[in-house]
């Protein structure tokens, strides 16, 4: 008997942070993130800017052209990381279906060196389905960039959609 009310507390204490967790509601960052002070910090937020420009145009190739020839991207909207300029060249040619527009919600700049940097944060990007309705899906990120022959390109740009996803999510300013 001792046995059996020992394990029905164990079951008990292990399942009261599940049972608590189900009515929280998830953090949903609703900021835009100011632009650095810094000379050097704004230099590197310009090249997130530059991106999310070179998205609005469509063209998955001018997007593809910011990666280094050797970039990894851990996309959010697919399982599969892509390693080469062919491959990222796919993805955002299916991303870009959905005319992505970004905004930085929350970053900090790193410098690695003179010659790289990196930029993690959250974004969140609306979306436009195929109906017209739009969608926001707010995601954790980080682009490592380094500049090769005068020229900031990314090498590494990792986007995960947040695992506590609120059911609407609506960024504000």
């Amino acid at each position: 008997m001792k046995m059996k009310t020992c394990a029905m507390a164990a079951f008990f204490l292990l399942a009261a942070p599940f049972a608590h967790a189900a009515d929280v509601t998830p953090y949903v960052y609703r900021t835009v993130a100011e632009q650095p002070s810094n000379v050097k910090d704004r230099e590197i937020a310009g090249l997130f800017d530059r991106w999310n420009a070179t998205l609005q145009t469509g063209s998955a190739k001018a997007v593809t052209a910011l990666y280094a020839p050797d970039a990894i991207l851990q996309p959010t909207v697919s399982n599969k990381v892509r390693s080469t300029p062919a491959q990222i060249q796919d993805y955002f040619e299916h991303f870009l279906a959905g005319k992505p527009v970004g905004q930085i919600n929350y970053r900090e700049i790193r410098h690695l060196g003179p010659d790289a940097a990196m930029d993690s944060g959250v974004y969140t990007f609306t979306l436009t389905n195929a109906d017209g309705s739009k969608r926001d899906v707010q995601a954790r990120y980080t682009f490592l960039y380094e500049r090769l022959d005068g020229q900031w390109k990314i090498i590494n740009h990792h986007s995960s959609a947040m695992p506590e996803a609120a059911k609407t999510l609506h960024a504000s300013k």
